[in-house]
């Protein structure tokens, strides 16, 4: 008998065919689990549920578990995988003896059953997860001409336009990006825009004009400033997520102060002090507090990321970019000797990599770890394409002297949604029905006081 012990990993998501819901009533019946322990297991990006088995054992789990409706893999110990939380389910240790006894009437696999109070055993539904792809219907000809007015109505006021001209160009990308025939909508009322804004400037100018005239007070200022920019950076999430909505249910922020101070301020100060070892966790922790925050109705957002995949992300870019700047510095010094010129084309396309690459990378990351209740997001951007799209955008822009911005946001916009899609567990119709119902007995209890947009 071989002394390998082996793991059983949740890989974050159920069988094809298979419904979250019916996944967790299955795990609830069939291992004991409670059904928050079942929800704990079932939002999981990726987790240990059996460890140190031998393999007869680890593969009767993987068995039960997949009948269960769960995407199972079997490790050698010790594992190579990255786990929320290594727990064994308590309720699991039955699933050996309940796979035996399952044998001869297990239900087919890669299926959903689901029987009703009254059915016959026989009689079963099948219930599938549904993708749902986001779409994007504007063009840039129908942008170019909001663009163009907003710059003109902006200047010829001073800039006092510029809070409608926002709520324009919002109102136009979000009522043209679609999720099942439903559009986006952006409420902002202008005015209150331009108030944030106002208090913005004015406390700039003060600090501006304080420090060239008492260099002390105006670095005290400085410094009230950036304690009250937690409190900024909150109130202005809260207000764009709070005039955004979709089938008519708005999204939320509810973010403290406490915590926006810790992730926008004390983490950045601590990661320059660590010559940026730091900055791949903080991004990570920034990430994290605008998601787990962020609601749709009275449901909220979670998100399954963590530091350590951030932290790859940056390892497996770091050895090529540093022979890409490497090589690229050595050939930008040869050809600023020889021919200037090809010096700055070297560093475009360089800089045009790195920035495809980060953007990339960290959106699908970002999308991919984002879920609300049972339904999840998956992006699915490629470096080649999008490296394609900012290149032909950046030539364009720079030939027609920056007209061709209009066209080149919509190109952008529409190459991110196209590779963006919803995986809705169950009936997407029910969950907002169900929302619906829910903001409706709530009622909306909107308070104006310092409800602004900050533009941070």
């Amino acid at each position: 008998m071989s002394d390998t012990l082996y793991n059983v990993i949740y890989r974050g998501k159920v069988l094809k065919d298979f419904d979250v819901e019916t996944a967790k009533r299955n795990l609830i019946k069939m291992f004991s689990l409670s059904e928050k322990k079942a929800e704990k297991v079932l939002m999981s990006r990726r987790v240990v549920l059996k460890k140190n088995v031998d393999e007869s054992t680890a593969k009767k789990y993987g068995i039960a578990l997949k009948k269960a409706g769960l995407d199972v893999a079997l490790t050698k110990n010790p594992p190579r995988v990255v786990s929320q939380e290594a727990t064994t389910a308590p309720g699991l240790k039955k699933v050996a003896s309940y796979n035996e006894k399952r044998k001869d009437a297990s239900p087919p696999p890669e299926n959903l059953i689901e029987r009703k109070a009254g059915v016959p055993a026989s009689t079963v539904v099948i219930k599938r997860s549904s993708r749902i792809p986001f779409e994007f219907h504007g063009t840039g000809s129908e942008y170019f001409k909001i663009w163009i007015v907003n710059i003109i109505l902006s200047i010829v006021t001073l800039g006092i336009y510029s809070p409608w001209a926002k709520v324009r160009r919002k109102q136009y990308f979000y009522g043209n990006t679609h999720l099942k025939e439903a559009s986006f909508e952006y409420l902002a009322d202008p005015v209150k825009i331009l108030k944030g804004r106002a208090i913005v400037v004015g406390l700039f100018i003060v600090h501006s004009i304080l420090s060239n005239l008492v260099p002390i007070i105006g670095g005290i200022i400085g410094l009230a400033i950036l304690f009250i920019l937690p409190w900024l950076v909150v109130r202005s999430l809260a207000f764009n997520a709070g005039n955004s909505a979709i089938r008519n249910i708005r999204f939320g922020f509810d973010g403290n102060v406490g915590e926006a101070a810790k992730v926008y301020v004390l983490w950045p100060i601590l990661a320059a002090f660590t010559m940026g070892i730091l900055f791949p966790y903080v991004y990570f922790r920034q990430k994290k507090f605008v998601v787990e925050n962020s609601s749709y109705g009275t449901t909220g957002f979670t998100f399954t990321a963590t530091a350590g995949e951030y932290y790859r992300l940056v390892s497996i870019a770091l050895i090529p970019i540093v022979i890409s700047i490497v090589i690229g510095i050595v050939f930008v010094v040869a050809c600023s000797y020889f021919f200037p010129p090809a010096a700055s084309l070297v560093g475009l396309v360089l800089y045009i990599y790195l920035f495809a690459f980060f953007s990339v990378k960290t959106t699908n990351l970002f999308y991919n770890s984002s879920r609300l209740a049972f339904h999840r997001l998956e992006s699915t951007q490629k470096i080649k394409e999008y490296i394609v799209i900012v290149a032909t955008n950046s030539v364009a822009i720079a030939l027609t002297l920056g007209l061709f911005y209009p066209w080149a946001k919509v190109r952008t916009l529409r190459y991110k949604l196209e590779h963006l899609t919803m995986v809705a567990s169950g009936n997407l119709d029910s969950f907002i029905a169900k929302e619906q119902k829910q903001v409706s007995a709530v009622g909306e209890e909107m308070s104006d006081f310092l409800d602004f947009d900050f533009g941070l």
